[in-house]
């Protein structure tokens, strides 16, 4: 099996997350440049001409939370139960969506430094706030305040923990962002737990700028 994306974290990291902890057999390829040209101009493999892509027995599956759903299903990490499986999409979509995607869009699309400056500190202001108080949440009503959703690993726990990685604890953003971390404490508890599980994983992850 092989993961292809950018060697950025971004919407391929809860993927290699997942991976990882699956312990998985699996490649992670990271395109850059005439790679990414050429891979993109395979439509047998990239046909809808964008990253992440999941190379799995011959065959290509694109777009990044359809691949993570499937991931989840074959690793075990996709609850059975409706009701659960449930959950665990409408935390996915939360994280992927509405919390991350919003934080990449203010910090990576805007251009103008003055402009991104104004956004990123109405994202401290609100956002992160906002977000953090829904999870902790989350984590509070949680049979165990150690996972999302019961008491092991499901597909929301990679999304959450590469919001950690790519934004969090991102050497550019921590020491904003810690601090409003310090409100939260199941959530901060949380996110310590997780890191610990993947010490290996982070202490050999490649600097990126998200």
């Amino acid at each position: 099996m092989k993961f292809y994306y950018f060697d950025v974290y971004g919407r391929g990291e809860p993927v290699r997350l997942l991976l990882t902890h699956a312990k998985a057999e699996w490649e992670d390829v990271r395109v850059t440049g005439p790679t990414w040209q050429e891979f993109k101009a395979d439509k047998d493999k990239c046909k809808y001409g964008q990253i992440p892509v999941l190379e799995r027995d011959g065959k290509y599956y694109s777009q990044s939370l359809a691949i993570l759903r499937y991931v989840s299903g074959l690793h075990g990490y996709y609850p059975e139960d409706l009701e659960l499986r449930f959950q665990a999409d409408e935390l996915t979509d939360l994280i992927a969506e509405d919390f991350a995607m919003t934080i990449i869009k203010k910090v990576f699309f805007v251009k103008d430094e003055e402009e991104k400056k104004q956004e990123w500190n109405k994202l401290l202001e609100e956002h992160f706030p906002k977000h953090f108080g829904f999870l902790e949440e989350q984590l509070k009503g949680n049979s165990s305040h150690e996972f999302l959703i019961g008491d092991s690993y499901t597909m929301p726990d990679f999304v959450l923990l590469s919001t950690y990685i790519s934004h969090i604890n991102h050497p550019n953003r921590k020491d904003d962002l810690q601090p409003i971390l310090e409100n939260y404490p199941l959530l901060k508890a949380y996110y310590e737990a997780r890191t610990a599980d993947f010490k290996d994983y982070l202490d050999n992850l490649p600097e990126c700028s998200g």
